[in-house]
């Protein structure tokens, strides 16, 4: 564990007793001794602002793949100040709720000709209960393997999982949570990993991490998919 970060200024007196002075080297005085910790903050911020669409596989027989939107999500600390951004998913999906439909065309001779067939899936989301804004304090509920990397966001008997890296999917399947965000930082996760791991390093003392949640104005139902996974249509509460 590395040592608490100690801020020390210690004054060296021009007594005949100074080191300075060939003296025995006794100190009459000691000045503006500070051995408060300083305890730093890394800041995650999960806004409502949607930037982009990620393509997750799915193995569902019927439905290979889907397209979900992506937020942007800002890293910083109260030490460097640096900022990165990442995006982030919001939407976690009722796989086993999935439902086909088809719709359009007409009916010939028995034979259905110009229909689509779209797919209806259920999603839930972890959206601020109360205020634009939640805080999910996390610093003793991070989780790091080799290759992935989870902060858990605890609310009364709620929680859910921010997820960067590659957990395997026997993680996914054995953990009791409903809810996701998973960061898509073009590097498979590892990059905000290592953006993490080097304010730590930096910081040096164990650092308080908080998580900003902040609301989106409407809550999304389920999604409306193509047979490419792509979504035609958000279905709202």
């Amino acid at each position: 564990m590395p040592l608490p970060q100690l801020g020390l200024s210690l004054s060296i007196t021009d007594n005949p007793g100074s080191p300075m002075y060939s003296g025995k080297g006794e100190r009459e005085k000691m000045s503006d001794f500070d051995s408060a910790i300083r305890q730093h903050t890394i800041t995650i911020v999960i806004t409502d602002e949607k930037v982009n669409e990620i393509e997750f596989n799915l193995s569902d027989k019927n439905l290979h793949k889907i397209m979900l939107p992506t937020y942007k999500m800002m890293v910083t600390d109260d030490k460097t100040e640096e900022k990165t951004y990442y995006e982030v998913t919001r939407d976690s999906l009722l796989l086993n709720e999935l439902k086909t439909n088809k719709t359009g065309g007409f009916s010939f001779l028995g034979i259905n000709i110009l229909k689509k067939t779209v797919y209806m899936l259920p999603v839930v989301a972890f959206e601020p209960l109360k205020s634009v804004k939640e805080v999910f304090e996390v610093s003793k509920y991070r989780t790091k393997k080799d290759n992935y990397l989870y902060y858990t966001l605890h609310r009364n008997n709620e929680k859910a999982l921010l997820v960067s890296g590659l957990p395997p999917e026997s993680f996914i399947n054995s953990t009791s949570c409903e809810h996701f965000f998973y960061i898509e930082d073009h590097h498979q996760g590892q990059k905000f990993i290592g953006d993490i791991s080097y304010r730590e390093k930096f910081i040096k003392t164990i650092p308080k991490v908080e998580i900003h949640l902040i609301k989106r104005l409407n809550n999304i139902k389920e999604f409306e998919l193509d047979k490419s996974g792509k979504i035609n249509k958000i279905i709202y509460l």
